[in-house]
């Protein structure tokens, strides 16, 4: 008989994210249940910030722990200080550009998998708050592990999307997909551990390189659609353990546009059936005070998660 699957949750995270990320785990604490650990992947110098969220089911791993050490961050003249740049003489010698912390928080994605012992990693990024209840054992079912795949959403008007598929293409060698491809991009994205490990020793088989600097290299690219285009053109759903569903677990808010069409005044309402949580990205500048009423009037009326 085979062993039951264990579940972690998984948040990079930084400085500037610190209260919405302290907004995320209140969530979790609240509404999710199922999970062994939910690791907080934070930059080093950030980590102390940070310490604070550690329990029973929650530590941080350091990125100098998952990512190599000629990828290192430093503050970046150019802005005067005010923002991180990821590179050194090793990285540049591999042919790895200056990188931003939101490259680095998806290498930390990838690396992840190497150093925890989940069978099922659910990402959950900073900007991410439960609503309702969720047991984790639910993104498994009969057919297998929920894999978020919509098809044909990605057109040819959408160049930041069809880069991100060009990118994969050259790390795993199959062919682009025809447009309009699969979009496989989404707030609360699970991935197998298993197929994550095999992901990144099929790029190291293809490219002659490690992974993260075949990976970085590129520049533009997106861990979910890597992940994502790996599963379907490599190791085929039915291999990988995945069913693939074109519904998020999140309702996620991308642009001031859709925050002023429907409003966040009662996002419980604009939940979809089956969804539990809202993204809402972070360079929107929506209040965290507003998001922070928001889930505290919500958990004083619902039934907390049991343990």
């Amino acid at each position: 008989m085979n062993k039951p699957d264990t579940f972690a949750i998984a948040t990079p995270s930084y400085a500037g994210d610190l209260q919405r990320c302290v907004l995320l785990c209140a969530s979790i604490d609240r509404f999710v249940t199922g999970h062994a650990m939910h690791y907080l992947l934070i930059e080093d110098r950030d980590a102390e910030l940070f310490r604070h969220l550690e329990g029973p089911r929650r530590r941080i791993i350091v990125e100098s722990e998952l990512l190599p050490r000629w990828l290192s961050s430093w503050s970046d003249p150019l802005s005067l200080g005010r923002r991180r740049i990821w590179t050194s003489p090793g990285a540049l010698a591999r042919g790895v550009p200056p990188l931003r912390g939101w490259h680095a928080q998806q290498l930390r994605k990838m690396a992840l998998p190497r150093h925890v012992p989940e069978d099922v990693l659910l990402f959950a990024d900073s900007d991410v708050i439960f609503l309702k209840p969720f047991a984790m054992g639910l993104l498994c079912g009969p057919q297998g592990t929920r894999l978020f795949r919509a098809p044909g959403a990605i057109d040819a008007g959408m160049a930041e999307h069809v880069q991100w598929h060009r990118t994969t293409v050259a790390m795993i060698d199959r062919p682009m997909p025809e447009l309009p491809a699969p979009d496989y991009v989404t707030h609360l994205a699970s991935w197998r551990s298993a197929n994550a490990l095999a992901l990144t020793a099929h790029i190291e088989a293809v490219t002659g390189r490690d992974w993260v600097s075949a990976v970085a290299r590129h520049r533009r690219f997106s861990e979910y659609i890597i992940y994502g285009r790996f599963i379907d053109a490599v190791l085929t759903p039915e291999q990988s353990g995945h069913a693939m569903v074109d519904w998020g677990l999140a309702r996620s808010f991308w642009s001031q546009a859709d925050i002023a069409t429907h409003g966040l005044h009662s996002l419980q309402d604009q939940l979809g059936q089956g969804q539990v949580a809202v993204g809402v990205q972070s360079f929107l500048g929506e209040p965290i005070e507003k998001l922070r009423l928001i889930f505290e009037t919500l958990a004083a009326t619902s039934r907390p998660a049991s343990a």
